[in-house]
């Protein structure tokens, strides 16, 4: 795991300096050192966080007579096989690393073969001097950030956002589609971030950058995730996929660990990496409310599974303390509540690990959610009268992303306001912005599904997986110098779940039906008949804290200022959800910590500029 940044078409004086300021920025995503390449109009850096070949694993790693510079902030778990493949074709290496791999892959294979064969988590840059050019590329499901950003004659490129919005000459404003959207989602889904000039590269995207004209990039997905047809697979199938993803995900040279909720999907994590590694470390938070506490449900995973289980307590009266904590670890808002638990879980478990396995993209892939419901197939005419009396009903209107008549994405997954709502808050100039290609590409691909069912899950993997949970997952983690690692999103099992017919997925009775019965190889009954509970938090009372806290509501937003909210519309909205207990504390906790991200935000750039002392 590292943090990667990169600068073409800039003078050689200055990039140096610049690298320097964006790698100290970022030591907590590589604390144990950096790494650079520096030639006339290209500057490449990194930070490590070292996991695996702690001795020789140093960035860049070279091939073709070092015509081939690769860096790399990730994990590629099966490098061990494409190192013995590429040995077979001559290839010699210096390092036990699986960067190196990807000097070679890419050399002996070119980008598309290379990236084909990944089994991984990662962004990389990959130099190739011989062609005279740059190409980036990121994992298939988003697991790790790449940002990159073109101020006039210069490209560049972080796993930073904030590093490139401090960048001299670039345009600090805010996006108007993506704050909309924030607004809507709590997150700024697809290409567009919160910055109007900073993208995203999208999960199975590639880009080429022309070394001697950066002003071109060439941008396409080398990966979409195919949808369509359901196959017959076999629970031994299942069940093997799921076990060659925990254990090929246990590769390090460090201690690794499992973050164990007691719900399903961490319980399964746990248990077979427990098999692979008896006795793992496996780490769990409590609360003090027995409503909101999933712990015992963990203790009782740990002790069948024989881990060194490791239960900490999250006390709600630090939240007031730790919101601008998590608020400074995020280079881009994203408004969601289970990151304050997250991010003390990280805490703790970097004090015993390097690495930490969990559950994310398991609901997703194999249909875990309620509101689910209302696309699932259901028995006969029990399920037609499950359907009447739902409380989700089937919304066939979804046709947009967050622009329909009811307030939901096209998964069902509720919004946290209609579009009356969010006109509201919005400067006038601010709303009724023209959607982009990107939205209108995701729709299309969701019109390739097969079902009802497998339609609204794959929306939730394009958009609610890659830019809410591993966004918070990567941050909060990073956050303190901590690997998190994501099994489900091993590729032959995301394609393998993705195409279970949809009665193996859920009936509305059960959810994650075929990823149950499989699990019954690892777990006890009590675990598997408990239904999904999640991080479910007592917000309002917290949020009535924070604000009687502040003081003033009027004072507390006069010092948070955001671009595009209206000051006049956001005090009313908030003095009525305070007034009334907070009945709305998803989007009011959105609301508070777009502002405290903003305000940490621009505080960190304002550092950030100063360092590059090229103003």
């Amino acid at each position: 795991m590292c943090g990667i940044y990169g600068l073409i078409g800039y003078p050689c004086h200055r990039a140096g300096r610049l690298l320097d300021v964006i790698g100290a920025s970022m030591h907590l995503r590589g604390p144990h050192g950096e790494g650079r390449h520096l030639e006339p109009g290209i500057a490449l850096g990194m930070r490590r966080l070292a996991i695996i070949d702690l001795e020789h694993g140093w960035q860049p790693l070279k091939a073709r007579d070092g015509q081939v510079v690769c860096f790399q902030n990730g994990e590629i778990y099966n490098h061990r096989e494409l190192r013995r493949a590429l040995q077979a074709l001559g290839a010699r290496f210096q390092t036990a690393s699986d960067t190196e791999v990807l000097a070679h892959g890419y050399a002996h294979w070119g980008i598309d073969g290379l990236l084909a064969r990944l089994d991984g988590m990662y962004a990389l840059a990959i130099l190739d001097r011989d062609r005279r050019e740059l190409i980036l590329a990121r994992d298939r499901f988003g697991e790790k950030p790449l940002f990159f950003t073109q101020v006039g004659p210069v490209f560049a490129y972080s796993s930073d956002l904030l590093t490139l919005a401090a960048l001299p000459g670039q345009d600090q404003g805010l996006d108007p589609l993506a704050l909309e959207r924030y607004l809507a989602l709590h997150f700024a889904p697809g290409r567009r971030t919160i910055f109007s000039t900073i993208q995203r590269v999208l999960p199975g995207e590639l880009l080429r950058i022309r070394l001697d004209d950066p002003a071109i990039v060439e941008r396409r997905r080398y990966f979409v995730q195919s949808l369509g047809p359901s196959r017959n697979i076999t629970d031994d199938t299942l069940a093997e996929c799921i076990e060659k993803a925990v254990t090929s995900r246990l590769i390090a040279d460090v201690p690794v660990g499992v973050f164990l909720s007691g719900g399903l999907d961490s319980s399964i994590v746990a248990a077979v990496a427990a098999r692979a590694q008896p006795a793992i470390d496996t780490f769990s938070m409590g609360f003090t409310s027995a409503r909101h506490d999933e712990s015992p449900f963990a203790r009782a995973v740990a002790q069948h599974i024989g881990s060194r289980h490791h239960h900490f307590e999250f006390r709600g009266d630090d939240f007031i303390e730790l919101l601008p904590q998590v608020a400074r670890a995020l280079d881009e808002p994203v408004g969601d509540q289970a990151m304050l638990p997250l991010y003390w879980l990280c805490r703790e478990a970097a004090a015993h690990v390097n690495v930490v396995l969990a559950g994310e993209g398991a609901d997703e892939i194999f249909a875990g959610y309620g509101y689910y419901q209302a696309f699932a197939p259901g028995p006969g005419l029990a399920g037609i009268l499950r359907r009447l009396l739902s409380r989700h009903p089937r919304h066939p209107d979804l046709k947009r992303l967050i622009r329909n008549r009811h307030p939901a994405t096209p998964s069902g997954f509720p919004l946290l306001t209609d579009m009356a709502g969010r006109q509201a808050l919005l400067e006038p100039e601010w709303r009724d912005q023209a959607l982009d290609d990107w939205e209108s590409r995701l729709l299309d691909w969701l019109e390739t599904a097969q079902d009802p069912l497998q339609r609204a899950t794959a929306a939730d993997l394009a958009t609610w997986l890659p830019d809410d949970l591993l966004v918070k997952f990567d941050r909060m983690s990073m956050a303190h110098s901590l690997e998190g690692r994501a099994p489900f999103l091993a590729p032959a099992l995301v394609d393998a779940a993705l195409h279970l017919p949809a009665r193996r997925r859920q009936t509305g009775a059960e959810s994650k039906v075929a990823l149950r019965r499989v699990a019954r190889r690892w777990l006890p009954p009590e675990i598997l008949k408990r239904r999904k509970q999640g991080f479910v938090l007592p917000m309002r009372q917290w949020l009535g804290q924070w604000f009687n806290r502040h003081g003033a509501l009027s004072d507390y937003l006069d010092q948070r200022r955001l671009p595009g909210l209206c000051k006049t519309a956001l005090a009313e909205r908030l003095a009525d959800e305070h007034a009334r207990g907070f009945p709305n504390e998803r989007l009011v906790f959105a609301l508070v910590l777009l502002l405290e991200w903003h305000r940490s935000a621009n505080a960190r750039i304002g550092l950030l500029r100063r360092d590059y002392d090229l103003d």
